[in-house]
């Protein structure tokens, strides 16, 4: 099935908020970075999505730094809380050097506008995301990484190696132009953090959110 038809799919069945594991899916399909599925070794994170819960970790619903072994228990655990929840085993990421936020949004005056900044805890301590029209082309995206407080991050700081901006730049475009492509069906997007390796060494998008339009307003 195309990513259009689960799209609209999607919004016939009435969801709105599309949970972690769907939403990874979904951008999975147009190259955005996510992390390895039930690894067999290293250490993993363990949550349980829903589109009830879309902040899982206030209501107790991800674990980090398991072993792998461990990991089933932990998710049965709290699928007997949250019954109808979709388990999710991941790699833990263990090589970032940054993390970012990638959103996209319908803005009220200029439409599809995509939005990068420090993400994590960063993003309400710094608030230095940088706006953009969507869609925005990578050199557009590497503008965005050059604007800042988040320039400085990226660059490296007090011997930190620089992070990967063409990476970023790329996962910046891709998702703004599958936003402009498909705003007639979704809300918003976020991607929150994307944990950015060094130069060269990619990304991974550790979180994923989709709001979908009302059925009403397509």
């Amino acid at each position: 099935m195309s990513v259009r038809k689960t799209l609209e799919d999607w919004v016939r069945q009435g969801r709105r908020v599309v949970h972690e594991a769907d939403a990874k899916a979904l951008l999975s399909d147009i190259g955005v970075p996510i992390p390895v599925r039930d690894p067999a070794e290293g250490k993993v994170v363990v949550k349980l999505c829903h589109d009830d819960f879309p902040h899982k970790s206030d209501h107790g619903l991800v674990r980090l730094g398991l072993a792998p072994a461990d990991a089933a228990g932990v998710a049965d655990e709290m699928m007997a809380r949250v019954p109808g929840g979709v388990p999710l085993i991941e790699a833990m990421e263990q090589d970032a050097h940054v993390e970012w936020i990638v959103g996209c949004k319908i803005d009220a005056t200029f439409g599809p506008i995509v939005l990068a900044g420090p993400g994590g805890v960063l993003v309400e301590l710094l608030d230095a995301g940088e706006i953009r029209l969507a869609p925005a082309t990578p050199e557009t995206a590497l503008d965005m990484l050059d604007q800042g407080a988040g320039a400085r991050l990226l660059a490296g700081m007090r011997g930190a190696p620089a992070a990967d901006r063409a990476g970023l730049a790329d996962l910046i475009s891709r998702i703004s132009v599958f936003f402009a492509q498909n705003a007639d069906l979704i809300s918003e997007i976020e991607l929150n953090p994307v944990m950015v390796r060094a130069d060269g060494k990619g990304l991974i998008a550790a979180d994923a959110l989709i709001i979908l339009r009302d059925a009403a307003e397509t």
